[in-house]
């Protein structure tokens, strides 16, 4: 899994949940692979993103998120993390 593309996929599905909300739980679902998958990978300040993204996440079947504009811009800020962390390894390598 590629982690930048994995996010691209969650802020989509994030954007589709907004007029969608049974997608909401699907969202959380897949951010909770992410942070594990970013576990295994040792990428734990980047983990620590994505915790306190689930943090703030409470999906809900029938209402809109509380917490919609919190979690794209966080979804916003981790995509320029990576981004920024992918530019570094390109210059050092």
């Amino acid at each position: 899994m590629q982690i930048n593309k994995e996010l691209s996929l969650l802020y989509e599905m994030h954007e589709a949940a907004i007029s969608q909300t049974g997608k909401c739980r699907e969202f959380n679902s897949r951010a909770s692979i992410l942070l594990q998958h970013l576990e295994e990978l040792e990428a734990f300040d980047m983990a620590d993103r994505v915790m306190d993204l689930l943090a703030g996440c409470n999906p809900k079947d029938t209402s809109p998120c509380d917490s919609r504009l919190s979690t794209k811009a966080s979804l916003e800020r981790l995509q320029e993390r990576i981004k920024n962390k992918m530019s570094e390894r390109e210059e050092d390598g």
